[in-house]
């Protein structure tokens, strides 16, 4: 399969679907971005788009139907809902995924969804990359250099879209919806549930002089440890709502692991 005659779809020109789009366009490929409204996208990163190169740019789902693979990078919130927008689009033999942090509920949901369609791929795919800045203008390609990228496929399957994501230069990891959520209850949420529980533990802290002298000698540890609850709100809350029964089981763990530091 040669990648550089197929089109690729990414439907959210955020962070991480703008971010992707930069990476395949300047490898040559042609990338097809799909925005809410294409002038108003236009107009806002007309120096960004005048130093990159892209098939085209939309805001009609009519035009998916060129395309040969299809990455939904828009809010958690909205995936499922997109899946079922575009699908009189697609063309056959088509191959979606997308980059949403929680996945047993998508993926499980997706394939009810298509389950009355003929020969439309899903696979569920999470790259581990961000950062707390949000949007196209804060997009650049080498997000996911050496980062994990999660699919939740076997490694045999589906290589025309593993050779396409190798070519971000992540690393693929095979895993399954479940274990997935399950492992990133640990090393992710978790970590965000602590942040935002730190962050308002001294913004709600009864004694406002203390408050006030807390925040004048906080440094590089606690901007450190409250960076994720200051970043992308709409991302975390549905990530916290969405995995809240593996985030319940990691945090209760994490309760009886402190016990011992007193």
């Amino acid at each position: 399969m040669k990648l550089e005659n197929k089109v690729i779809g990414i439907i959210g020109a955020g962070l991480i679907g703008g971010s992707l789009a930069l990476n395949l366009a300047q490898q040559g490929l042609k990338v097809a971005l799909l925005v809410r409204n294409k002038q108003n996208f236009i107009d806002k990163n007309a120096n960004k788009l005048k130093a990159n190169s892209f098939y085209f740019i939309s805001e009609d789902f009519s035009d998916l139907q060129k395309c040969d693979f299809i990455f939904i990078c828009t809010p958690l919130r909205e995936i499922l809902n997109t899946l079922e927008l575009i699908i009189p689009y697609l063309k056959p033999e088509v191959i979606i995924t997308d980059v949403g942090s929680v996945k047993t509920n998508i993926c499980q949901q997706a394939q009810l969804i298509l389950a009355k369609t003929i020969n439309i791929n899903f696979v569920g795919g999470h790259p581990m990359a961000g950062t707390e800045k949000i949007g196209f203008e804060n997009a650049f390609a080498e997000l996911f250099t050496n980062r994990p990228w999660a699919l939740m496929t076997e490694a045999q399957k589906f290589p025309e879209l593993i050779e396409l994501i190798s070519l971000t230069k992540a690393n693929i990891i095979f895993t399954a919806a479940q274990e997935h959520d399950q492992a990133v209850s640990l090393i992710s949420h978790l970590p965000l549930l602590l942040s935002i529980g730190l962050l308002n533990t001294v913004n709600n802290y009864a004694d406002s002089n203390i408050k006030d002298l807390a925040l004048q000698l906080a440094s590089s540890g606690f901007d450190g440890m409250t960076r994720l609850a200051k970043g992308n709100q709409v991302l975390n809350e549905d990530l916290l709502k969405l995995n809240s029964s593996q985030i319940q089981k990691a945090y209760l763990q994490f309760c009886q692991e402190i016990k011992t530091c007193f």
